[in-house]
């Protein structure tokens, strides 16, 4: 088992926000955790890569890794593993961006943080990971600067990032929520591509259940920081038991009496 969580429970300051939610994820394998705004699907992802923001903290639980309790990280250890064995792609990858300065010389530090390599070979290597996002000349996204891409070429930069070291675990944070219906496909395309010829495991959390059923081997809903249902994406999309999913459900625009689906 590449990850384990087991009763984690998190706060911010006094206030308790997440509540004993549980998972279990294997090597190339897909988990979606889905919910409205404020369930604690994010919560989750940063507790799991060690960057709650403000007053976060984890006050309950495992979150094993490899076998390692990944609560108990130091500083030193958690910098050893984000970025090269854990990364994650952010809602907006612009915003996570230096803008003013070239995606080019972001990618290549971001490289060579993690490897000892000379800047020429790190330029010739994001040139290539770019390429396998399916994006248009390269070199010129390596010498444009972030306010300059659109946000699918962005959020595009944004896995191309995330997916360099061929890490073990990929946690997605609504990765494609502020994408139209065509682009979003083509990411989310591009990046399930990457993810099984590397054999990386992903957590994407997203409020789009289309998304989540074409993406994911597993659901986990969750509802005011509760895992409230879960089960194969089959199940949840035409079995759901519980009224909060069956909401959520519901909130899937529809085209006549078809659901209009991710595609």
């Amino acid at each position: 088992m590449l990850l384990e969580v087991s009763n984690l429970s998190i706060s911010y300051g006094n206030h308790p926000i997440v509540h004993d939610v549980g998972l279990s994820l294997d090597a190339g394998k897909v988990i979606a955790i889905v919910g409205e705004s404020g369930s604690g699907k994010t919560t989750v992802i940063r507790a799991i890569l060690g960057c709650l923001p403000n007053e976060g903290h984890v006050t309950g639980g495992k979150i094993l890794f490899d076998g390692k309790d990944l609560v108990q990280n130091t500083p030193d250890e958690w910098r050893e593993v984000s970025g090269r064995k854990i990364t994650m792609v952010f809602q907006s990858s612009g915003s996570m961006l230096d803008p003013i300065q070239h995606i080019g010389k972001q990618f290549v530090e971001y490289i060579q943080q993690h490897e000892d390599i000379s800047t020429e070979e790190a330029e010739q290597s994001a040139i290539a990971m770019l390429a396998k996002m399916n994006l248009p000349n390269p070199e010129r996204i390596m010498t444009s600067f972030p306010f300059e891409l659109s946000g699918g070429m962005m959020q595009r930069v944004g896995v191309a990032m995330g997916m360099y070291f061929k890490p073990q675990l990929l946690l997605a944070d609504e990765p494609t929520s502020a994408l139209d219906v065509t682009t979003q496909a083509q990411v989310v395309e591009e990046m399930m591509q990457i993810c099984r010829k590397d054999n990386t495991a992903i957590i994407i959390v997203t409020h789009n259940l289309g998304v989540a059923a074409y993406m994911a081997d597993e659901i986990i809903v969750m509802q005011n920081g509760h895992v409230v249902e879960r089960g194969t994406s089959d199940y949840i999309i035409n079995h759901a038991q519980k009224d909060y999913t069956k909401e959520l459900l519901a909130a899937v625009p529809q085209i006549g009496d078809e659901v209009h689906d991710y595609y």
